[in-house]
């Protein structure tokens, strides 16, 4: 007569789950630090650019909105706020006849959104609304230089590279997998048969290639 608990005949344990929880718990934790970094530097930056507009510097406020842009994360309300305020700047200057400034509000809602991508793209509404206004001031009229913006090449393509934006995922994904790793190497209590030392040396070393694989692809996108 088998008495052996159905947990374990399965491989599962008591210990085993307790182990899953802990570092499903980590990883969370973690997910979460990551998310209050990014929503706090978002809102920073959309707060001072909505002090420059306040005081009509429209370009550095332009910039503090650009990069609010850049902090992207799901749920991040000031991604939304900062592409609205662009948009509204950029309308306002077509307006006025500035199509040189109209074209920095725009063109910096369609970059910082093709510059947030990975799989997939964020905020595609925006970027079809976006290049519908470039399209439009480069089919009129301008003076020579006037649609030049400083920095930035007239036939630059904006979009993402493939390759690179998967490394972004595969960057995130391996660095997140690697900390928890090091981790539990690091904390767990039953690692007398083991090489401690060699195997958090291997977690540590993933920790920084999956970081720099990361960092390139932000880059390189």
């Amino acid at each position: 007569m088998n008495l052996m608990p159905n947990s374990q005949k399965h491989g599962f344990c008591p210990k085993t789950l307790k182990r899953a929880g802990q570092v499903a718990a980590v990883f969370l934790v973690v997910l979460l630090i990551l998310w209050i970094r990014v929503f706090y530097g978002s809102m920073q930056d959309y707060k001072t650019g909505e002090t420059l507009l306040k005081e009509n510097q429209t370009i550095r406020a332009i910039t503090y909105f650009d990069r609010s842009l850049h902090w992207y994360a799901p749920l991040n309300p000031y991604v939304e706020r900062s592409a609205e305020r662009l948009w509204e700047i950029g309308q306002k200057a077509e307006k006025e006849g500035d199509r040189r400034m109209a074209r920095i509000a725009f063109e910096s809602i369609r970059n910082a959104c093709y510059g947030t991508s990975h799989i997939f793209t964020p905020g595609e509404e925006w970027i079809d609304k976006a290049e519908s206004r470039i399209k439009k001031l480069e089919g009129e009229k301008t003076p020579k230089g006037d649609d030049e913006i400083e920095g930035e090449h007239p036939t630059k393509s904006p979009h993402p590279r493939v390759g690179w934006s998967v490394s972004v995922v595969v960057g995130f994904l391996g660095w997140i997998g690697s900390v928890l790793g090091f981790i539990v190497c690091v904390f767990r209590k039953d690692r007398r048969d083991k090489k401690p030392f060699h195997e958090s040396l291997v977690w540590f070393s993933l920790i920084v290639a999956f970081g720099v694989l990361w960092f390139a692809g932000m880059v390189m996108a």
